[in-house]
């Protein structure tokens, strides 16, 4: 018999890498599906999700969740077309090699008005470049590089941030210690921008989990590198866990204490 830990369809739907992930003690993906499904069924993911951005509860009014690139209804998934269009276009090289399926952003939210794109972290740090961590980069790399240009950058990275793009002999580029901010500032805008909808970006992390200290610096100095005023808003695991007077992250106790009054 097949395990499926999240007792729901999607499962299934997600790449083999994904479903090991969700299988692990420790893992993001369990504890952002407990997180937010249970939010979604208890029907407090918008409001509580607006208290933690402190912005008016209608916002989010009618929320509807995607997780991992689906939409996720009471017994089903469908893909959600809006974010495989753009990162289409924002990260196909359309060269003919196989692309992947991606499942980032992890959590995005919708309503009529508004879009909030999530980023969700447990132990781990915020991601950086993998191209660079393999001495691929396709701006500074130039002759290991495996494909000629960053897509990120050769797609209005440029204009977005205000350091500049890597070139060759750069040993610290802004856009590889950025990296998982930067991709998912730029997805959420063109996804705003196609369905015509106000964003706004999260950062999920407990703040006695490893690499607090970290996330919340790199979050804070990011947000001082955009050229525009949408910035990130850094939320704990704490304020999204209690919903109509339940805790729906009893089960990670040991590493989530329940807040004090």
């Amino acid at each position: 018999m097949v395990v499926n830990p999240l007792n729901h369809p999607v499962y299934h739907l997600l790449p083999q890498r994904t479903q090991k992930k969700i299988l692990s003690p420790i893992s993001e993906d369990k504890l952002t599906w407990d997180c937010f499904v249970g939010l979604k069924q208890a029907k407090a993911l918008g409001p509580v999700l607006a208290d933690s951005l402190a912005i008016p509860r209608e916002k989010l009014a009618g929320a509807h969740l995607v997780l991992w690139g689906w939409e996720i209804h009471t017994s089903s998934a469908s893909k959600w077309a809006p974010l495989s269009d753009v990162l289409s276009a924002v990260e196909d090289y359309r060269d003919g090699r196989p692309e992947g399926q991606k499942t980032e952003p992890d959590v995005i939210v919708f309503t009529e008005s508004s879009l909030l794109v999530i980023e969700c972290k447990r132990h781990s740090r915020l991601g950086t470049c993998s191209r660079f961590k393999d001495k691929r980069c396709p701006e500074i790399d130039v002759d290991r590089r495996k494909r000629p240009y960053c897509q990120y950058w050769a797609r209005g990275l440029n204009e977005l941030v205000a350091f500049p793009m890597p070139v060759p002999m750069v040993l610290a580029p802004e856009c590889d210690l950025y990296y998982q901010l930067m991709r998912n500032y730029m997805i959420g805008l063109r996804l705003a921008e196609a369905l015509r909808l106000s964003l706004h970006l999260m950062v999920v992390k407990a703040k006695n989990s490893p690499h607090f200290v970290e996330t919340d610096s790199e979050v804070n100095a990011f947000n001082s590198r955009v050229t525009s005023s949408l910035k990130y808003v850094i939320s704990c695991w704490n304020d999204l866990r209690y919903a109509n007077g339940t805790d729906l992250l009893s089960g990670y106790a040991s590493e989530l204490p329940p807040k004090t009054v």
